[in-house]
């Protein structure tokens, strides 16, 4: 694994860039300003962990694995602790057992093998355990393991934090992009992404953000026929600073694809981010602190 620092110009260029070896799968970020990842080498069958200072791209830890070589990802991260799970089976998609990775080593601080993480709210964490006849929750310090409070009458008040929670979630400083409607979107908007992409073949749905004077759009584009019979899109991303109506960055994300990509950037203030070939997280300065 490797990581790169670029200079900023005048046009925007990468803030950091960071490859893995593998696929990268998921990858979460803490209130203390970390990114945890989870990459997947799909020929060998092995997932790892990492975790970047998301400022810098620098990586705390990488590499983490464990014995459970594939059938095991990053459930949630609370408390700059990051939650894994495993699975029921490898053929049934059902989340089983909990474990805890410190944020800052990557060491693993606990896991509890007769529990399914729930959902999480400030520094506490829920999980559930399905009986027989009925589901028991749990409450457990999200550091520690230790099990709080046990819920196996009534989940009345259980509901009312996984409320409280999803709210929470509602007021992250996350910005994901959402479809290019024409018969709903500002007509602003629509023209800047038809001036970009003139002369160009879109097809597909086009997504886009709109922040704090910036325009982020990606879409795609047919390729040449490679004899293949199927055909391939490259997936393009375009930023648009409005104020002067004129592009300040560009990158195409992925080439020759089958499908269309969805969700393929998002943005955390100051930060756009977005993978690039699969394998390489990117992130480009485009707001003020």
């Amino acid at each position: 694994m490797k990581i790169f620092s670029l200079f900023q110009s005048d046009r925007r260029s990468p803030a950091w860039t960071y490859t893995t070896h593998g696929m990268i799968w998921r990858i979460l970020f803490s209130d203390s300003g970390r990114i945890f990842g989870e990459s997947r080498d799909q020929e060998q069958k092995r997932v790892s962990f990492f975790c970047l200072d998301a400022q810098t791209g620098t990586p705390l830890w990488e590499g983490r694995e464990f014995e459970e070589h594939w059938w095991i990802g990053i459930e949630a991260v609370r408390d700059d602790v990051a939650l894994l799970h495993e699975f029921a089976k490898p053929d049934l998609p059902e989340h089983k057992r909990i474990k805890a990775l410190d944020g800052s080593t990557g060491n693993l601080l606990w896991k509890n093998d007769e529990l399914t993480y729930w959902f999480g709210y400030g520094t506490t964490l829920y999980a559930y355990k399905d009986l027989f006849e009925k589901r028991v929750g749990y409450a457990l310090n999200v550091r520690s393991g230790e099990i709080l409070q046990t819920f196996d009458d009534s989940f009345e008040e259980l509901r009312r934090i996984r409320s409280l929670a999803t709210d929470e979630q509602r007021q992250e400083a996350f910005r994901f992009p959402e479809i290019l409607d024409a018969n709903s979107v500002d007509p602003l908007i629509e023209a800047m992404v038809r001036k970009a992409t003139a002369g160009t073949r879109v097809v597909g749905e086009i997504e886009y953000v709109r922040e704090q004077g910036y325009l982020v759009f990606n879409y795609h584009v047919p390729e040449t026929d490679t004899g293949t019979g199927a055909p391939l899109f490259s997936n393009r991303l375009s930023v648009i600073d409005m104020q002067g109506n004129k592009s300040v960055f560009s990158a195409v994300l992925a080439h020759s694809v089958k499908a269309f990509i969805p969700d393929s950037f998002f943005a955390k203030l100051p930060y756009l981010y977005f993978i690039k070939d699969q394998t390489t997280l990117t992130a480009v300065k485009l707001w003020k602190s």
